[in-house]
């Protein structure tokens, strides 16, 4: 199991590193315009797994725990053709649209369907087998293609974002192909016929937990729905650019979330789960670091995002909030199967979201009051979950210790040089650490003599 949890974690670190050091160098030589056109891509492109109804979801919830060798060849190619032939259709009508549209955009969206939604039945059967060997060979394959491509771009000084759309959808296969590989040599993808009964049976089997996560996806984007069709596409460019940045939380954040579920699950013990929130909460408290690095970035190498840092400055707040949510809340719906009280309280703050949205298209639309607006629904969703695991509500001294350091860091924000407002926020940091969460401070100074 450890070398299972290792190689899913090294190959999601490479992956997103990948992504952190492409959304540095991509901006550097595409216009914002440009960019922004190239991010609205991703960004249909994420909603994608919609398309299957919850079929890969079903598959996955049919096959969780069970041994390889038990499966059988004729229904996994059976379920694989169904899927197949479906988003076939399904793409062919996004791209003919797109032609009518003289869309290019709608046309690649189009033309990643169908790797797209096959590669996330691959992988859903590779993890529900255990299969993590395979499963992170496809993701380590497509992250150093990713990346080489976009240094070729980039060296080249390539500036049309249509270039790098067509090349990404190509980038996009890759794990399709990869995937289609390995299945074929387990015999799991002879070609037969679409099944409306198999087809309809794992449907209804996923559609709940697809809904959810759909859910979840819209609650992340809806910021950027309201400022992609209200704003114009250089407003979108910057606020994409500002969350792209964030992807550097995410590279510690997204590990720990999936080790987290099944440790969770197994202990089901309230003092573990709360020392863990802890430990959590102090790690996350570090992020503002990384925002005076990124400001001396942007100041110095693009120019041209300087008022990105500000809508970073917001949404960082905003991702300790979430990822507290995503890491250690979502994880205790699950282990204790309580995901329909999970999806009644992201419901409620989707709507919250929603609603501020709407006031402020109403009022004056921009891109900083849909930054607090993200802010808000986020730090209301935790409250709300904060509520629902009662147990889990800070004590005064984690209080003190959160927004003490908020607070500094909102102070930060007026201080002008980057290395003095670092050198305020490290010592705080430490001292506010050490004297207001003791045992973590213990526990990391432990792991640090352990291990250097």
């Amino acid at each position: 199991m450890k070398k299972d949890i290792y190689r899913v974690f090294s190959s999601n670190m490479i992956k997103m590193v990948v992504t952190f050091l492409s959304a540095f160098i991509v901006p550097m030589v595409l216009s914002v315009a440009s960019y922004g056109y190239l991010k609205s891509y991703q960004f249909y492109a994420s909603y994608i797994g919609i398309t299957h109804l919850g079929f890969c979801d079903g598959i996955y919830l049919f096959y969780g725990g069970k041994n390889e060798r038990s499966l059988s060849k004729k229904n996994i190619s059976v379920q694989w053709s169904s899927l197949l032939l479906y988003e076939v259709v399904i793409a062919t009508i996004f791209i003919l649209f797109g032609i009518l549209e003289k869309n290019l955009i709608v046309i690649c969206v189009g033309a990643t369907i169908v790797p797209n939604v096959i590669f996330t039945f691959y992988s859903y059967i590779f993890q529900a087998v255990g299969d993590f060997t395979n499963y992170t060979l496809i993701i380590n394959i497509y992250s150093v293609i990713n990346m080489l491509i976009n240094l070729i771009l980039v060296l080249l000084k390539v500036r049309d974002y249509r270039i790098y759309m067509i090349l990404y959808v190509f980038i996009e296969t890759v794990p399709f192909f990869v995937g289609t590989y390995l299945f074929a040599k387990k015999d799991w993808v002879t070609f037969t016929k679409f099944n409306p009964k198999i087809f309809k049976k794992f449907i209804k089997a996923g559609i709940l937990l697809m809904i959810g996560n759909f859910a979840y996806s819209i609650f992340i984007g809806i910021d950027k729905w309201f400022i992609k069709f209200t704003l114009p596409i250089k407003e979108f460019s910057m606020f994409s650019f500002a969350s792209q940045m964030l992807t550097v939380v995410n590279m510690f954040i997204t590990p720990i979330a999936m080790t987290l579920y099944s440790n969770i699950s197994k202990r089901q013990d309230h003092y573990f789960e709360i020392q863990i929130k802890k430990v959590l909460v102090c790690i996350l408290m570090v992020i503002p670091l990384t925002i005076y690095a990124l400001e001396f970035v942007i100041y110095n190498f693009m120019t041209r995002y300087i008022q990105a840092i500000s809508i970073t400055s917001i949404l960082l707040i905003t991702q300790i909030f979430l990822s507290l949510n995503v890491a250690v809340f979502v994880n205790l719906y699950k282990a204790y199967k309580k995901q329909k009280d999970y999806f009644i309280r992201l419901l409620i703050s989707l709507i919250v979201a929603v609603a501020i949205d709407i006031v402020i298209v109403l009022i004056n639309s921009n891109t900083m009051w849909f930054a607090f607006s993200t802010m808000i629904s986020c730090c209301i969703w935790l409250l709300l979950n904060l509520k629902y695991f009662s147990y889990m509500n800070p004590k005064r001294k984690e209080s003190i210790y959160v927004l003490g350091l908020l607070l500094i860091y909102l102070l930060t924000l007026l201080v002008n040089n980057i290395f003095l407002k670092f050198a305020i926020y490290s010592i705080s940091y430490l001292f506010m650490t050490k004297q207001l969460m003791p045992e973590q401070w213990k526990y990391f100074l432990k792991y640090k003599n352990r291990y250097f």
